[in-house]
Protein backbone atom coordinates (compact mmCIF):
# COMPACT_ATOMS: atom_id res chain seq x y z
CA UNK A 1 0.00 0.00 0.00
CA UNK A 2 1.45 3.37 -0.98
CA UNK A 3 2.28 6.11 1.51
CA UNK A 4 -0.49 8.37 0.12
CA UNK A 5 -3.13 5.73 0.74
CA UNK A 6 -1.88 5.17 4.30
CA UNK A 7 -2.00 8.92 5.06
CA UNK A 8 -5.59 9.23 3.87
CA UNK A 9 -4.67 10.70 0.48
CA UNK A 10 -7.19 8.54 -1.34
CA UNK A 11 -9.25 11.64 -2.14
CA UNK A 12 -6.19 13.32 -3.67
CA UNK A 13 -5.51 10.27 -5.82
CA UNK A 14 -9.15 10.09 -6.93
CA UNK A 15 -9.11 13.81 -7.76
CA UNK A 16 -5.91 13.40 -9.81
CA UNK A 17 -7.39 10.45 -11.71
CA UNK A 18 -10.60 12.38 -12.36
CA UNK A 19 -8.65 15.44 -13.52
CA UNK A 20 -6.66 13.29 -15.96
CA UNK A 21 -9.88 11.78 -17.21
CA UNK A 22 -11.39 15.26 -17.69
CA UNK A 23 -8.55 16.23 -20.01
CA UNK A 24 -9.04 13.08 -22.06
CA UNK A 25 -12.79 13.73 -22.26
CA UNK A 26 -12.23 17.36 -23.23
CA UNK A 27 -9.85 16.35 -26.02
CA UNK A 28 -12.38 13.81 -27.31
CA UNK A 29 -15.17 16.40 -27.20
CA UNK A 30 -12.99 18.98 -28.99
CA UNK A 31 -12.25 16.44 -31.71
CA UNK A 32 -15.97 15.76 -32.13
CA UNK A 33 -16.74 19.51 -32.20
CA UNK A 34 -14.09 20.11 -34.85
CA UNK A 35 -15.35 17.21 -36.97
CA UNK A 36 -18.97 18.43 -36.85
CA UNK A 37 -17.93 22.05 -37.39
CA UNK A 38 -16.13 21.14 -40.61
CA UNK A 39 -19.13 19.12 -41.82
CA UNK A 40 -21.55 21.96 -40.97
CA UNK A 41 -19.30 24.47 -42.67
CA UNK A 42 -19.35 22.35 -45.84
CA UNK A 43 -23.15 21.94 -45.60
CA UNK A 44 -23.65 25.70 -45.31
CA UNK A 45 -21.68 26.29 -48.51
CA UNK A 46 -24.73 25.02 -50.39
CA UNK A 47 -27.24 27.14 -48.44
CA UNK A 48 -27.93 30.61 -49.83
CA UNK A 49 -28.54 33.67 -47.65
CA UNK A 50 -32.09 33.76 -48.99
CA UNK A 51 -32.73 30.19 -47.78
CA UNK A 52 -30.87 30.75 -44.52
CA UNK A 53 -31.01 28.47 -41.51
CA UNK A 54 -33.49 28.35 -38.68
CA UNK A 55 -33.07 30.75 -35.79
CA UNK A 56 -32.53 28.04 -33.19
CA UNK A 57 -29.75 26.53 -35.35
CA UNK A 58 -27.93 29.87 -35.61
CA UNK A 59 -28.40 30.39 -31.88
CA UNK A 60 -26.80 27.03 -31.04
CA UNK A 61 -23.84 27.70 -33.35
CA UNK A 62 -23.33 31.14 -31.81
CA UNK A 63 -23.52 29.76 -28.27
CA UNK A 64 -21.07 26.95 -29.06
CA UNK A 65 -18.61 29.42 -30.60
CA UNK A 66 -18.90 31.66 -27.54
CA UNK A 67 -18.34 28.79 -25.11
CA UNK A 68 -15.32 27.43 -27.00
CA UNK A 69 -13.87 30.93 -27.31
CA UNK A 70 -14.26 31.55 -23.58
CA UNK A 71 -12.45 28.34 -22.65
CA UNK A 72 -9.70 28.98 -25.18
CA UNK A 73 -9.01 32.54 -23.99
CA UNK A 74 -9.04 31.53 -20.30
CA UNK A 75 -6.59 28.68 -20.87
CA UNK A 76 -4.43 30.79 -23.19
CA UNK A 77 -4.18 33.49 -20.51
CA UNK A 78 -3.31 30.94 -17.80
CA UNK A 79 -0.63 29.35 -19.96
CA UNK A 80 0.91 32.68 -20.92
CA UNK A 81 1.14 34.05 -17.40
CA UNK A 82 1.41 30.79 -15.42
CA UNK A 83 -0.35 32.38 -12.43
CA UNK A 84 -2.88 29.73 -11.50
CA UNK A 85 -1.99 26.64 -9.52
CA UNK A 86 -3.43 24.46 -12.25
CA UNK A 87 -1.15 26.07 -14.83
CA UNK A 88 1.89 25.60 -12.60
CA UNK A 89 1.00 21.90 -12.51
CA UNK A 90 0.82 21.93 -16.31
CA UNK A 91 4.36 23.32 -16.36
CA UNK A 92 5.54 20.43 -14.13
CA UNK A 93 4.06 17.61 -16.20
CA UNK A 94 5.89 16.15 -19.17
CA UNK A 95 5.45 18.23 -22.30
CA UNK A 96 5.86 17.78 -26.01
CA UNK A 97 8.56 19.83 -27.66
CA UNK A 98 5.98 22.26 -29.11
CA UNK A 99 4.37 22.95 -25.72
CA UNK A 100 7.76 23.33 -24.07
CA UNK A 101 9.09 25.82 -26.61
CA UNK A 102 5.80 27.77 -26.50
CA UNK A 103 5.90 27.97 -22.69
CA UNK A 104 9.56 29.00 -22.70
CA UNK A 105 8.82 31.78 -25.18
CA UNK A 106 5.84 33.00 -23.13
CA UNK A 107 7.87 32.90 -19.89
CA UNK A 108 10.63 34.92 -21.57
CA UNK A 109 8.08 37.52 -22.74
CA UNK A 110 6.59 37.80 -19.25
CA UNK A 111 10.05 38.11 -17.68
CA UNK A 112 10.95 40.85 -20.17
CA UNK A 113 7.77 42.79 -19.37
CA UNK A 114 8.33 42.41 -15.63
CA UNK A 115 11.94 43.59 -15.98
CA UNK A 116 10.76 46.56 -18.03
CA UNK A 117 8.17 47.53 -15.41
CA UNK A 118 10.75 47.27 -12.62
CA UNK A 119 13.22 49.45 -14.50
CA UNK A 120 10.47 52.00 -15.26
CA UNK A 121 9.69 52.20 -11.53
CA UNK A 122 13.35 52.83 -10.77
CA UNK A 123 13.62 55.35 -13.58
CA UNK A 124 10.59 57.64 -13.99
CA UNK A 125 12.13 59.45 -16.96
CA UNK A 126 12.57 56.18 -18.83
CA UNK A 127 16.38 56.37 -18.89
CA UNK A 128 18.91 54.68 -16.67
CA UNK A 129 18.40 54.85 -12.92
CA UNK A 130 20.49 57.16 -10.75
CA UNK A 131 24.15 56.37 -10.23
CA UNK A 132 25.60 54.97 -7.01
CA UNK A 133 25.10 57.24 -4.00
CA UNK A 134 22.04 58.89 -5.52
CA UNK A 135 18.30 58.23 -5.38
CA UNK A 136 15.19 59.54 -7.13
CA UNK A 137 14.10 62.75 -5.43
CA UNK A 138 10.82 64.58 -5.25
CA UNK A 139 9.67 65.50 -7.85
CA UNK A 140 10.84 62.34 -9.58
CA UNK A 141 11.82 64.06 -12.83
CA UNK A 142 12.94 67.49 -13.97
CA UNK A 143 13.62 69.30 -17.25
CA UNK A 144 17.30 69.68 -18.12
CA UNK A 145 18.47 70.98 -21.50
CA UNK A 146 14.99 70.52 -22.97
CA UNK A 147 14.85 66.84 -21.96
CA UNK A 148 13.04 65.16 -19.08
CA UNK A 149 15.58 63.46 -16.79
CA UNK A 150 15.51 61.77 -13.39
CA UNK A 151 15.80 64.08 -10.42
CA UNK A 152 18.74 62.32 -8.75
CA UNK A 153 19.66 63.59 -5.28
CA UNK A 154 22.14 62.42 -2.63
CA UNK A 155 20.78 59.41 -0.78
CA UNK A 156 22.18 60.70 2.54
CA UNK A 157 24.47 57.74 3.23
Amino acid sequence: MSKKLKEGGLGDLAHAAERDHEVQMARADLYKIAKYAIKLHDMLKTVSEAEGIEGWQQSKITKAADYIGSVYHAMDYDMKFAESKQTKNVLKRSKTMTEESYLEAMQAKVAKKVDKKVSEKESPAGGPACWTGKKIGSPKTKMKGGKRVNNCVDDGK
